[in-house]
């Protein structure tokens, strides 16, 4: 059993070294001919689909193996080193697995999310002529974030951290032949670029202060030092803060931009252009999530920073409500459930803001399975409807689609929160804790959290409604070639549909703090969790409450009277622009950021670039040219010139000669 986790870890980086080997199969020059060319092609691309996704199936049961031996089986944490990669005198940095039930919870997520989307992506990608090579991205992907989730220190999560952020990359511009799929690439890249940036000088104050970025040796000394660290101090523009309340600080600015909150969450929707499989992967349980699993892999440091942690609860609660307001009224339905995303990563931040970590870490569970189902049910419409993606230009689909129609009925409950679903047990508990923190300074963030639940309700019935009920609003011809997906696509929903429903009871232990064994701490003055099994009644079942007013108004507004949300967007046009606008945060930095930036650039360009490094070097060539071009011209060709020229030169060296000695 201790050699499982590096097993399953490994199993998709041998998939993505087995598929890209294919490309170096022989193609026969001598016999290349169109159909010899288009089989051999057809063999690679299938080997490479059977390796990917032979592995990750594999590794998703193999994690599956490891968390069920963890939890019924009563077993021990592990930690494994592979190897030792850097020794710098007393600093040495390891590779290796450590699994304990934190860790063990994400091999099951990341695996099964993306055994399912592997599987999906056959049937889903099948006429694209570049599958061979998303296939392989995908498998790399995963094991990335594998590595990322098992790390035993900072570095190797960071090296995982960063290695998700360059497959992220690869995967939402995979279709790079669209100008806007580069555009979201390359944003997504340079946004995690600058919060990384934040996070690399927190991990330098780490290293700094515990001269180790080693889980267990950070532990350790807070747990030992806890007086002497947290009277620790950092010079800071003149002024003198905590160490640690500044490195945990840094390191939530990097979570900010993985889990794409308020501020950095601007690459998160333009992410939509890549493929629908890559924004289940990367938007339901993977990249998104891997800042809320750091900040609880970090509760010991966070536990001790309450200045922070309320700054990630208010951070949190802003972004829930943010991305609810503008879920309401985007026509992409792929972009409405990457806004749905945006705002549940809010509550799990939030959860981590009032100590609730073990609620944050059972809504992302939870969370994993109904968003996954939701983005893979939108992608079965998708194809059905041959790509269009405007829930406007939909309609009356639950003949045509009837299973995909019951998948998104089952993910969007569990989305809103209705009992038994899974989204009811664990965002329940995230807004209970918040009622419940001591002395009530979470209490806003509770009512934030309750708004923001039924305005959930209502963009996710929205999609629904619009989608499969009602009259077809688009292209006849596209409605009449529409057809359920094959059950190579809607194979892969089974069994996240079966998580949407069942997950949340069936994991409800999640949601306390024995279960982890330790892997998250909570200090005795954060009492939030426990305490939120004393939540008074109305504060308890209001968020149910608003959730099933949420669908009763998505289905009055967007199933029976469809009229009436235009008359509500011209009656109210600000908020309306607001939200539609997406809040202008894009134009603020674009105002903000770009235009100055490009402004900028250009007079760097014209004064530094052109006018002095190319004016210096052209200059120089200039002279140098002229002066050539002047001594050229003492090149007569008649030997009394030269004859003359020597004798001058004697002359003025003796005259130099004399000068000095007489003088």
């Amino acid at each position: 059993m201790t050699h499982l986790p590096t097993i399953l870890i490994l199993l998709p980086l041998l998939g993505a070294l087995a598929g890209a080997l294919t490309y170096l199969w022989p193609t026969g020059a001598k016999r290349r001919s169109n159909i010899r060319t288009l089989e051999h092609s057809n063999i690679r691309d299938t080997i490479a689909m059977a390796t990917t996704t032979g592995s990750v199936v594999l590794a998703a049961v193999l994690a599956w193996t490891v968390f069920l031996s963890l939890w019924l089986g009563g077993g021990a944490a592990s930690h494994v080193d592979w190897f030792t990669w850097l020794n710098a005198g007393p600093w040495q940095v390891t590779f290796g697995a450590l699994t304990d039930k934190l860790s063990a919870t994400m091999y099951v997520v990341v695996a099964t999310v993306s055994a399912c989307v592997h599987v999906y992506s056959i049937g889903y990608m099948h006429e694209d002529a570049s599958r061979r090579r998303f296939f392989i991205y995908l498998s790399a992907f995963t094991f990335a974030m594998l590595m990322l989730v098992s790390a035993p220190n900072l570095v190797q999560m960071f090296l995982g951290w960063e290695g998700v952020g360059v497959c992220s990359y690869l995967l939402i511009g995979f279709w790079h032949h669209k100008e806007s799929a580069n555009a979201a690439a390359m944003k997504a890249f340079i946004v995690n670029r600058v919060a990384d940036a934040a996070m690399l000088v927190g991990l330098f104050l780490l290293l700094q202060t515990f001269g180790s970025l080693t889980y267990g040796d950070i532990f350790g000394q807070l747990g030992a030092n806890t007086a002497a660290l947290m009277n620790a101090v950092t010079p800071l523009f003149g002024y003198e803060v905590s160490t640690l309340s500044l490195a945990a600080l840094l390191i939530f600015v990097g979570a900010m931009g993985k889990s794409a909150q308020f501020g950095l969450h601007t690459w998160l929707p333009d992410a939509m252009e890549g493929p629908t499989p890559v924004s289940a992967l990367i938007h339901a349980a993977t990249m998104v999530t891997a800042g809320v699993f750091l900040l609880c892999r970090l509760s010991p440091l966070y536990e001790l920073t309450p200045d922070v942690l309320h700054i990630v609860a208010y951070v949190g609660a802003l972004t829930a409500i943010f991305a609810a307001t503008v879920g309401l009224t985007q026509t992409d339905i792929k972009r409405v459930i990457a806004y749905s995303t945006c705002s549940q990563l809010g509550y799990m931040f939030f959860a981590i803001g009032v100590s609730a970590y073990p609620a944050a870490m059972f809504h992302l569970t939870t969370h994993a399975f109904f968003k996954a189902l939701l983005f893979l049910g939108a992608g079965s419409v998708i194809h059905a409807m041959h790509h269009e993606q405007n829930i406007f230009r939909m309609g009356g689909l639950k003949t045509v689609l009837p299973i995909t129609y019951v998948c998104m009925w089952l993910g969007s409950l569990a989305l809103a929160g209705i009992p038994p679903f899974a989204g009811f047990f664990s965002k329940d508990l995230i807004l209970e804790s918040a009622f419940m923190a001591p002395g009530g300074w979470a209490q806003p963030v509770y009512y934030v959290g309750a708004l923001a639940a039924m305005l959930t309700a209502i963009y996710g019935f929205r999609i629904v409604f619009m989608a499969f009920e009602g009259a077809f609003m688009g292209d006849e011809k596209v409605r009449s070639h529409a057809h359920e997906s094959p059950w190579v696509i809607l194979g892969p929903m089974m069994p996240l549909a079966a998580g949407a429903v069942l997950a949340g009871l069936l994991l409800s232990p999640m949601g306390t703090l024995e279960w982890w064994q330790g892997a998250i701490v909570i200090s005795h003055h954060h009492d939030a969790l426990h305490a939120a099994h004393h939540t008074p009644a109305y504060a308890k079942y209001a968020p149910l409450l608003l959730a099933i007013c949420g669908i009763a108004a998505a289905w009055y507004l967007f199933a029976e009277y469809r009229n009436i949300p235009r008359k509500l967007a011209s009656v109210l046009a600000i908020p309306y622009a607001i939200s539609l606008n997406k809040w202008y945060v894009d134009e603020l930095y674009d105002l903000a950021v770009v235009r100055p930036t490009r402004v900028l650039a250009g007079w760097l360009y014209r004064f530094v670039d052109q006018e002095g490094i190319d004016g210096l070097v052209n200059g120089a060539a200039d002279a140098t040219k002229q002066a050539g071009q002047a001594l050229r011209q003492t090149q007569t060709g008649h030997v009394a010139h030269y004859a003359f020229a020597m004798v001058m030169a004697l002359v003025v060296g003796l005259g130099l000669l004399l000068w000095r000695v007489m003088g």
